[in-house]
């Protein structure tokens, strides 16, 4: 039932007030605690919104910090989260979005990273429409770094569907949006790298290249190109991953840094590639660096490191393989094991996962004689087309044959009546 406590709130707001300058600002938030609930519960949201109004003033004003936060947590929980400041549909989300920011850090720094996470992801502020798009980048930039930091690579990839990149491109581009988009970038870098998703790693790192900032940078550059470089040929072979890699080969700032574009091109050139070749010329560029080409930290000694490096080693054997294939419908283990530069054993393995991932579907192993046979099956319709074509050929061949031998008839019929004239 409504109830109009106007005259209430206004006797009741100036005794609050005294009872805070004497320094006593927890006893007057707490003698307006009662008159709130009622003013809740009688639905006159005009009075109430009032008194909950005038109860974060009095903190703010008294710089009481912890009460204001213990407040404000407390009036949000009695509303399920602070949407509106009731009567005059004021909203305050911008406000409690920074508030909370405020908080999280704070937390953060205690250790607290758990708590601090939960209560960032809790604001939707994708749905902020009085909030700047700049600022809401900002706070999805933060959810995505928390959620990064505990391992929640799901949450991540969610949270950075909510961020336009448009927003990176438009013009003119601030020096702020640039660290922001590098921001980005770098966390979705982290967010692939989880995933081995080395292709959307390489369009990370081209996103990156193509920044003002590091364009300008002449060894940032060169670093965000052979990033990419690298994590396009740990890619698997696709039809995505090959067009990369042909834009890649193409770019004018490859040049800086030749030894990565021969690199480059031993898996666009339709050669075969010796890994014990490979290693001694490419293993201490890649793996350690030199004066003029640091290393990228890629292929470094630790466990993911070495993981990417076998994961090359297995890049080479596939490209090897459709080299393979070109020349070959049959061929011998030991034969395929010395093309591929790999023990019998490890041969096979490494065949059967290619055929059961699917990325030479018709190759067939005969175990007993040891034979691979890459050959691939045509389909009924191809039979078909092929014999349409073997028939239309041989009667175009008839009829071209025909047309010859009536024409040599011809020419010796008019040179016997020529002949008979004379």
């Amino acid at each position: 039932m409504e109830y109009d406590y106007t005259k209430d709130v206004d006797a009741a707001l100036p005794n609050a007030d005294i009872l805070a300058k004497t320094g006593n600002v927890a006893g007057a938030v707490e003698s307006l605690n009662t008159l709130e609930k009622q003013s809740r519960l009688g639905s006159d949201m005009k009075s109430n919104a009032r008194v909950v109004q005038h109860m974060v003033q009095m903190c703010f004003d008294g710089k009481q910090w912890d009460l204001l936060n213990e407040t404000i947590l407390a009036l949000s929980k009695k509303r399920l989260l602070i949407k509106v400041a009731i009567a005059r549909m004021i909203y305050v989300e911008v406000e409690r979005a920074r508030l909370t920011s405020y908080v999280v850090k704070k937390l953060e720094a205690q250790g607290k990273l758990e708590e601090a996470a939960t209560m960032l992801l809790e604001l939707q502020v994708e749905t902020y429409g009085s909030m700047e798009v700049k600022e809401r980048v900002e706070f999805l930039l933060e959810q995505m770094r928390l959620s990064v930091a505990r391992e929640d690579y799901v949450r991540a990839s969610i949270i950075a569907k909510k961020i336009s990149t448009k927003f990176f491109t438009k013009e003119p581009v601030e020096d702020q949006v640039q660290n922001l988009k590098l921001k980005f970038y770098e966390l979705m870098i982290t967010v692939g790298l989880h995933n081995n998703n080395y292709l959307d790693v390489c369009r990370h790192y081209r996103a990156i290249q193509e920044t003002p900032k590091i364009l300008g940078d002449l060894e940032k550059n060169k670093m965000a190109l052979k990033c990419a470089v690298i994590y396009v040929l740990l890619a698997p072979h696709g039809n995505e991953q090959w067009d990369l890699v042909h834009r890649l080969v193409q770019m004018r700032d490859l040049e800086s840094i030749l030894e990565y574009k021969k690199f480059l091109e031993l898996f666009i050139n339709q050669e075969i590639i010796s890994w014990t070749e490979l290693g001694k010329t490419y293993q201490a560029l890649l793996r350690v660096g030199t004066p003029a080409n640091p290393a990228t930290g890629i292929f470094d000694d630790s466990a993911n490191g070495n993981k990417r490096w076998e994961d090359l080693h297995v890049r080479v054997g596939e490209h090897n393989l459709r080299m393979v294939s070109k020349y070959y419908t049959q061929i011998t283990f030991d034969r395929l094991a010395e093309l591929l530069d790999f023990p019998v054993a490890e041969m096979e393995q490494f065949l059967c996962n290619l055929i059961v991932n699917g990325m030479i579907p018709n190759a067939k192993i005969d175990r007993p004689n040891r034979i691979v046979n890459l050959k691939a099956k045509k389909a009924h319709v191809d039979h078909l087309d092929q014999w349409a074509d073997n028939v239309r050929r041989l009667t175009d061949t008839l009829n071209k044959v025909s047309h010859l031998i009536l024409k040599e008839e011809m020419v010796h019929k008019n040179l016997e009546q020529v002949s008979a004239i004379h």
